[in-house]
């Protein structure tokens, strides 16, 4: 069994480091909210808060989809692909249970969605692109998808959205939980989270170790007619150990710090027929960041530094083992200005140094890329809110164009009780080409451009309550989209497999939500329900791409949906969840593709309070209509599915 201990990924004083973070046992509380307005900051933040300011604050008229503490909590021991596929209608592609899983938004690939956590991009910088399996819940308390380009404010690979992993502020005292899960086709879980709080410290610390088999049966077709199979291959385990730390050093500064340690060990679930050549994969990665923050009256700056180390090790029976280790050290800077209460500017500025060794490149790689940016929010009134971001990065040899974004929302009306705002944005994004792009085998392409993007969205926002006697939180949003991608990277044969600049990707679509709560004494209702179109086509393109123009693009659905319920009675929760994704097509000629499907999930459980302890049993099932369906050609998907967790609270 290959192993590899997870503070070697540090270095010996970044583990010392870590070994600080995780000297209290902690845990993190799920903190119930209510479904959040596209700009949280509804009320003029006065200048003794500069602090907490988020970058959402200067993202005026994007959209944005948000999974908190509540809609998580089904998914304990799941990963994040698990509870993106499960509440929302974006489209993960993935090659099975527990397989590798990158999210599209609009029309995009997984490698124009940045996925950050604590202000860095956790992409793997080989692929550029972030495995979304390997991601587990229990280490993030809130998942924020902003919808659009984005790389004012998050960077390079920002072009479709990005996806920010969040932390909830814990609350004052000690509490800790402890989960328990057993499910279908071996699966198992165990985890743990702790929190500690006082006026001074904070720290909390999660733990996640889960394995299942992966042993489901399926339907496949055989020169006979369907047959039934059982899965083969596709066993996984998979450990993540979480640290988070505040340290209040004075009324006006703070220290953070934050480790995060995951591997997995994953067999490759082989295609459907094909002859299983026993491939493997083991990945793990080690991220540490230390961060320190001093308030003004009217300031705040902020300096962060990262270190975040990715190894990956794939083997079959046909190859030799390959290795891919990289290192990424990053350090950010940030001034934040609030010189008014309706006007704040963010300046800041952040270094990357890159360090590769793998296989594919037949060299040693290092690199360095630097990016300064400047954000403005400014309320002319308490009706109109404007933000104006501009970012500027040196890549190795070149330089990516200026990434600006403006954004505006204005309220139409409002009456006692419901408000109606008008939103807009426009951006342009870039995309650096990853270290896969730029020297596999052993090739450095110096003149491979980096992609570009120009998007453009508007819609509507409404808020609203509702009744007196039966009082319903409302809110609906209503979003169109435009979106243009250049410079497009494939990897094709010309003469030999290489990427290149080849094509411009135009996707259009329509976005829409609603959401909706009900308190009825000790009875609580929260229903959502979303819809997405999406146009993706290839509008131009070079002769080395042979593929043709005007065909929706391979794996983005035209139509998805999403719609859910979440009950609460007394000590009783019910959760039930319905997707659709619509048909794919699996060539770009458009001459095949995968049907559409419906899934329907629920879960049911109760709480039982015995003192300061808690003790809730949850039934949860997946697939309930034991729906056969593929997500990635050829890969078969588990049909109907349970899992029971038994949890353990103390505070």
């Amino acid at each position: 069994m290959y192993t590899f201990p997870p503070f070697r990924l540090l270095g010996s004083g970044w583990a010392t480091a870590a070994l600080l973070l995780s000297t209290s046992a902690s845990t993190q509380a799920q903190a119930q909210r209510s479904p959040t307005p596209p700009d949280t900051a509804r009320q003029v933040l006065p200048s003794v808060q500069v602090q907490g300011l988020r970058p959402t604050r200067y993202a005026a008229g994007s959209r944005f989809t948000v999974l908190d503490s509540a809609a998580l909590a089904p998914f304990k021991s799941a990963s994040v692909a698990d509870a993106l596929s499960a509440r929302t209608p974006l489209y993960l592609r993935t090659y099975g249970p527990g397989q590798l899983a990158t999210l599209s938004i609009r029309g995009t690939s997984g490698r124009h969605t940045a996925v950050l956590w604590n202000g860095f991009s956790i992409n793997f910088p080989t692929l550029g692109e972030a495995d979304m399996a390997l991601l587990p819940v229990t280490s993030v308390k809130q998942i924020s998808v902003q919808h659009g380009p984005a790389a004012a404010l998050y960077g390079t690979g920002a072009m479709g959205g990005a996806v920010v992993l969040g932390s909830a502020t814990p609350r004052l005292g000690q509490q800790v939980s402890a989960t328990l899960e057993a499910g279908s086709f071996g699966y198992g879980a165990v985890s743990f989270d702790g929190i500690h709080r006082d006026e001074h410290v904070a720290v909390q610390t999660s733990l996640l170790v889960r394995s299942s088999e992966n042993n489901f049966p399926y339907t496949a077709l055989d020169f006979g007619g369907p047959v039934r199979r059982r899965q083969a291959s596709a066993a996984l385990q998979q450990s993540s150990f979480t640290q988070q730390l505040s340290l209040q050093l004075s009324p006006k500064a703070e220290l953070t710090g934050a480790a995060w340690f995951t591997r997995s060990d994953r067999e490759i679930q082989p295609s459907v027929g094909s002859v299983d050549a026993h491939a493997r994969q083991q990945d793990e990665s080690g991220r540490v960041v230390l961060g320190y923050r001093r308030r003004g009256t009217h300031s705040e700056t902020t300096v962060r530094a990262a270190r975040f180390a990715d190894n990956i090790r794939y083997y079959n029976d046909n190859v030799q083992p390959s290795n891919s280790a990289t290192v990424v050290w990053q350090a950010q800077a940030e001034h934040t200005l609030q010189w008014r209460p309706n006007a704040s500017l963010r300046l800041g500025a952040e270094a990357q140094h890159f360090v590769a060794d793998v296989d594919g490149y037949r060299r040693h790689i290092t690199e360095q890329r630097y990016a300064g940016f400047a954000l403005l929010r400014y309320d002319p009134t308490a009706r109109l809110r404007l933000t104006l971001n501009a970012r500027q990065a040196v890549l190795p040899g070149r330089r990516a164009p200026v990434a600006p974004t403006l954004g505006a929302e204005y309220q139409l009306w409002r009456r006692q009780q419901q408000q109606l705002w008008l939103k807009a944005n426009a951006a342009r994004s870039y995309r650096a080409p990853t270290l896969n792009e730029r020297y596999w085998g052993g090739v450095e392409r110096q003149e491979l451009l980096p992609e570009t993007g120009v998007g453009y969205e508007g819609g509507l926002h409404y808020e609203a309550l509702l009744g007196t006697q039966l009082p319903v939180a409302l809110q609906a949003d209503l979003t169109a989209y435009s979106l243009l991608v250049d410079n497009w990277v494939e990897w094709i044969e010309a003469p030999t497999l290489a990427p290149r600049n080849v094509r411009r990707v135009r996707s259009r679509g329509l976005e829409a939500s609603t959401q909706a709560q009900l308190h009825l004494g000790r009875y609580w209702l929260s229903a959502t329900a979303a819809y997405a179109y999406t146009q993706a086509r290839k509008v131009s393109g070079y002769a080395a791409d042979l593929d043709p123009i005007g065909n929706q693009l391979r794996y983005v659905p035209l139509h998805s949906a999403s719609v859910g319920t979440q009950h609460a009675w007394r000590n009783w929760q019910l959760t039930l969840n319905g997707v659709f994704t619509g048909y794919r097509y699996t060539t770009a000629s458009a001459d095949d593709y995968l049907p559409g499907y419906a899934l329907l999930h629920a879960s049911a459980g109760r709480t039982m309070h015995l003192g300061r302890y808690t003790l809730t049993g949850l039934v949860q099932g997946y697939n309930l209509t034991n729906k056969s369906y593929q997500n990635y050609a050829g890969r078969a998907m588990p049909g109907r599915s349970a899992l029971l967790s038994l949890r353990l609270g103390w505070h």
